[in-house]
């Protein structure tokens, strides 16, 4: 038990840094994974952390405007919106609910049932994978409406980004201009961190006022009662994310996004527009994100194939402690599963019940002025980004991506475009080879 609260109040710490989110959370721990007693004890501690993390990652979407993960970025539309109106309640608690009875339906679906689900990953293939990537790119630029060329631009800008790195068919470096460094191409922290949080905490800075503040004792319940009205939008922004967390390598950006996308078209004639506080812009992408993170887990444990970045982690971490996911002999340690499905449900439902305890505490974030706690989101902006190699270069870097970011922030370029199609542009190169080389 001690396990499943440790790890759910690191992955609530976690997931209120801005920019970190489970990867980043699940990375510090290479350095502290001797000190559980077994690996059963690690599992539920791991579990909890991702379960927690997903779900506080809201606090920065909403309250600052910056994706507390790259999966959380769909939120920001709405939620942010409705906090600068004084209602950060509500987006909260909305999304909180969204999430947790997402998490709770589909980590019981998953982790009761992963010996069972074994046969299901032969009917996805090469093609099915590359047309729900291509059909991710669709949802991403017509959430713009009108200004559909903006989010074609931050897809080309993506594209370009991306290409940095190796080739993958001749193994060739590309775009490097001969620094050995991005040979693995950029990573994605300090392009998150550049990107969305600098142009924010900037724009925060120079044109922060105080948003005025409605009356929020009533909030908590109507967010309540929000997903309860639009639950259905709840249940498909969960399958959403449950059909993405099972292909693997897509990860949760893609099915915040599709949710998002579904929000704006299942609903006729909305009183508010959505991107200006529309609360279905909220519940459904947060009912997305847990349930991907449940489902992520099948390819990752039956097959040793990660379903996100986040899954990757966990193998290495698992490794350490003599663990292979994939392989058969997994079956045959029933307590491996038990773990999982205590870790990830207790970690969903413990840290629900602390952010609903906190939560008009919190909300009181958006009345302080930015500057004052500036310093404080600079460091762990550039802590989260400077990861890779700790020195010189990822300072670079993160420079980089610091400036470019304002510039396309500016330019009025698609943001969650261009971060969209960098974080699945590897997997979308790769398919795209395998399609022409089997069809043409």
């Amino acid at each position: 038990m001690i396990e499943l609260i440790l790890g759910t109040l690191y992955g609530l710490l976690v997931g209120i840094v801005p920019s970190a989110g489970a990867t980043t959370g699940l990375v510090v721990l290479y350095s502290f994974m001797y000190i559980f007693p077994n690996e059963y004890s690690a599992i539920i501690f791991i579990m909890a952390t991702i379960a927690a993390s997903t779900t506080a990652d809201t606090f920065a979407s909403v309250l600052l405007g910056i994706p507390g993960a790259n999966s959380a970025a769909a939120t920001i539309q709405d939620g942010y919106p409705l906090a600068k109106r004084g209602k950060a309640e509500l987006a909260l608690s909305a999304a909180i609910t969204s999430s947790t009875f997402n998490g709770m339906l589909w980590g019981i679906i998953v982790f009761m049932g992963l010996e069972h689900l074994s046969f299901i990953y032969n009917y996805v293939g090469s093609i099915q994978l590359w047309f729900i990537t291509l059909f991710a790119f669709i949802c991403v630029v017509t959430v713009l409406g009108k200004k559909w060329y903006l989010g074609v631009l931050g897809i080309l800008v993506g594209i370009l980004l991306g290409l940095v790195g190796t080739d993958p068919i001749t193994n060739a470096p590309r775009l490097t201009f001969g620094w050995q460094y991005l040979e693995s191409g950029f990573q994605l922290m300090p392009l998150i961190a550049g990107v969305f949080a600098i142009p924010q905490i900037i724009d925060g800075i120079l044109g922060w006022s105080a948003p005025v503040q409605h009356d929020q004792k009533s909030y908590k319940l109507l967010g309540i009662y929000s997903v309860w009205k639009n639950l259905g939008l709840s249940l498909r922004g969960g399958a959403i994310g449950a059909i993405i967390g099972f292909l693997p390598g897509l990860g949760g950006a893609v099915s915040d996004w599709i949710s998002y996308g579904h929000s704006i078209a299942t609903t006729r004639k909305p009183k508010i527009a959505f991107g200006k506080g529309n609360i279905r812009g909220v519940i459904g992408p947060e009912g997305s994100n847990n349930a991907q993170k449940a489902t992520s887990m099948i390819t990752t444990v039956l097959f040793g194939i990660p379903g996100a970045p986040f899954a990757a982690i966990v193998m290495g971490l698992l490794m350490y402690l003599n663990i292979e996911l994939g392989d058969p002999a997994l079956f045959y340690d029933a307590q491996i599963f038990e773990s999982m499905l205590f870790g990830f449900l207790g970690g969903t439902l413990v840290v629900a019940l602390i952010m609903f305890a906190l939560l008009k505490p919190i909300c009181y974030i958006t009345r302080i002025p930015i500057k004052f706690f500036f310093p404080a989101l600079l460091a762990l902006l550039v802590w989260a980004s400077v990861q890779y190699t700790g020195g010189w270069e990822d300072y670079v870097i993160f420079l980089f991506f610091t400036i470019a970011g304002y510039i396309f922030h500016k330019l009025k370029i698609s943001k969650p475009a261009l971060l969209l199609t960098f974080i699945l542009f590897e997997r979308f190169e790769l398919l795209t080879v395998q399609l022409l080389t089997r069809y043409f």
